[in-house]
């Protein structure tokens, strides 16, 4: 094996490890710009008013707020469970003294979906009644239907929560059928995952190697630069139209006992 071939090969090796450094980390993540906090830029803006406008009239009728959350990639030594509940504690979803809060977040790398739920919730939506609801959103975010799930998911939880305060909603929360299916929105394309990750990786190695054999490898720096950032999260968004009234005031201080449900999809 050639020196600047071997070059490459080491160099190869030393970008996988910076792409798991990536991960998302909770005390990494910004303060919360509304209640929907797309970090992994899966949501069309429409969503992301719409839902915004559906937690925010949670919040002012019914009291509970509710947290929707997307990032790209999960720490190798960290549960989504505990994620869940470090993201908790770091925003205290719910106001203080009724913890009527909850949490609803999908990761793409692994894909895991989870709902943790807060103290003041757990009489209303017990596990059981979670795991229901998250297993209607699964097939759609199998489908890369990014959109349709959260809305799915966001508008069962809002109707729930609503029954029990005994308030009615402006917001829709009926968009799917009686069995949670078959949602209205148009399919979103997926962004920067699966064969496509691995496509644009064969291309930088094939790259570097060749600017190393060739001589060119002033550019190396250029292409490494190029790497980095297009690893960064993407279009975050949160999403501050869609009707209703007033803006986000932030999260009031709730806690988190554990509850809730997580699915693989």
């Amino acid at each position: 094996m050639s020196r600047s071939i071997r070059h490459a090969f080491l160099l190869f090796l030393l970008l996988l490890p910076l792409r798991l450094l990536m991960a998302e980390k909770v005390a990494d993540l910004p303060a919360p710009t509304g209640y929907v906090n797309d970090f992994a830029g899966v949501l069309s803006q429409g969503t992301r008013q719409s839902v915004e406008a559906l937690c925010r009239e949670v919040d002012q009728q019914a009291g509970a707020q509710m947290a929707v959350v997307t990032i790209k990639t999960l720490d190798n030594d960290q549960t989504v469970e505990e994620f869940t509940v470090e993201l908790e504690e770091k925003w205290k979803v719910g106001k203080k003294g009724t913890d009527k809060g909850l949490i609803l977040l999908i990761v793409l790398n692994p894909k895991k979906l989870r709902t943790e739920v807060g103290y003041g919730l757990e009489g209303v939506l017990n596990d059981a009644k979670v795991g229901r609801i998250q297993q209607t959103m699964v097939p759609l975010l199998r489908a890369g239907n990014y959109d349709a799930a959260v809305v799915t998911g966001t508008q069962a939880y809002a109707k729930e929560i609503a029954a029990d305060a005994g308030v009615t909603l402006t917001q829709p929360t009926s968009q799917y059928d009686s069995q949670y299916g078959q949602y209205q929105y148009r399919r979103q394309p997926q962004r920067g995952s699966g064969i496509g990750g691995l496509i644009g990786l064969g291309i930088l190695v094939g790259l570097v190697i060749l600017m190393i054999a060739t001589g060119n490898g002033g550019w190396l720096w250029v292409i490494l630069s190029m790497f980095l950032n297009g690893g960064g999260r993407g279009g975050r968004g949160g999403g501050f139209g869609g009707g209703g009234g007033g803006g986000f005031g932030g999260f009031g201080g709730g806690s988190s006992g554990g509850g809730g449900n997580s699915s693989d999809y």
